[in-house]
């Protein structure tokens, strides 16, 4: 595919040049200019698509606005080369977009690189899903969300995303997390079914206690989705759906941080950002430094899964109820992953990411919440 084919190119702000700011260390695409794609960490597309944002449909004027914010931030202390595609060209109807980010969605995948998709509306998960779905491997997705998005409708839309992921015939989505929904804007009867699948529900208090608990969620993620209505709307105003509660400014950054340290994570979609509704661009500059920290995240990057071959790890063995469990300690990070003792007899071992938390519970006889409700028992 001749990728460029997709893509108007961005002209970025001539005010925001300076010789230390990310706008003077990422490369925006031009028809003019040879690239060689292979050579870069991170991929920047803009998806101008709000047609199908219930409510929220300017979203679709974002993108701009966001990369305006974050070329504006000074460059941390990493070396990844980045390349700003643009803005996909949309195409006459929805569906044509959503081929279009297929398309883009599934080259990145093959060739192994970060993609950062600027929305538009959350809707655009769907095509991003499907590129995955392409790998035929069993996926897990997340969203920041304050809301389910679980609305039982023929419609697709930005509010029934996930039922339309979950009903797909033959779908490879084996584990969905949402974090920091708000019970009071959700059904009870949708929430306990997403419960009965076996889908991380992390609610916004919950979220807020301590951030380092949010870590082991992220690790093994495939795709993270921001919705803008999970920040609290006196920090983001730019949705019509944001509550005066939600997360803060700081409790995204830490988010996105922890979500650019997972290795297996390729992509992430910030969306439902409606610039008509910002103030100073208040909103746009939350996304903008979340993706700063989302690099920084990139940066810190690196591959401590407990190896057998190579004894990277400190093993536990700890009874808990009826449960035998042991517990692996990297080495180099300290991070924990846990399994059943009755796995380890099988040639494909499956380790759940957790905490020092989980393992300290563990060892007083106690089952934590992410223990108890992920693992095979």
């Amino acid at each position: 595919m001749k990728i460029t084919d997709y893509f108007n190119a961005y002209t970025p702000v001539q005010s925001s040049q300076h010789s230390e700011k990310l706008s003077s260390f990422v490369d925006c695409f031009t028809t003019a200019d040879a690239f060689d794609f292979k050579s870069y960490d991170i991929f920047i597309v803009g998806v101008q698509e709000g047609r199908l944002s219930l409510g929220n449909e300017t979203c679709a004027f974002a993108p701009d606005e966001i990369r305006e914010e974050l070329y504006d931030l000074y460059k941390g202390d990493w070396d990844l080369k980045i390349l700003d595609l643009g803005n996909l060209i949309l195409g006459n109807t929805v569906e044509d977009t959503y081929v279009a980010l297929k398309d883009i969605s599934e080259y990145f995948l093959e060739e192994q690189k970060q993609l950062i998709v600027l929305g538009g509306g959350h809707d655009l998960v769907k095509p991003i899903f499907d590129a995955y779905s392409f790998q035929n491997k069993p996926l897990s997705f997340a969203s920041a969300d304050a809301y389910l998005d679980f609305q039982d409708s023929e419609n697709y839309n930005s509010k029934s995303f996930l039922s339309e992921l979950v009903r797909t015939p033959g779908s490879l989505l084996s584990k969905y997390t949402l974090l920091a929904y708000q019970t009071y804007l959700c059904s009870p009867i949708e929430v306990n079914l997403l419960k009965k699948m076996e889908f991380n529900l992390v609610r916004l208090g919950d979220f807020n206690v301590d951030y380092s608990e949010l870590e082991p969620y992220l690790r093994d993620l495939d795709h993270l989705s921001i919705d803008l209505s999970v920040v609290k709307s006196s920090e983001a105003p730019a949705n019509i759906y944001s509550s005066p509660n939600g997360l803060t400014a700081e409790g995204l950054c830490v988010l996105m941080r922890y979500a650019g340290m997972s290795t297996k994570l390729k992509s992430v979609l910030f969306s439902e950002l409606n610039p008509r509704l910002d103030k100073n661009q208040q909103s746009s500059k939350v996304f903008a430094q979340s993706i700063w920290y989302f690099m920084e995240g990139l940066h810190l990057r690196y591959d401590d899964f407990p190896e057998i071959s190579t004894n990277n790890f400190k093993k536990f063995h700890v009874s808990a109820g009826f449960s035998e469990l042991v517990f692996y300690k990297s080495n180099d990070s300290g991070r924990w992953w846990v399994t059943l003792l009755k796995n380890l007899d099988k040639s494909d071992i499956s380790l759940l990411p957790c905490s020092l938390k989980d393992y300290n519970k563990a060892v007083q006889g106690v089952l934590s919440e992410r223990i108890s409700s992920q693992l095979k028992f």
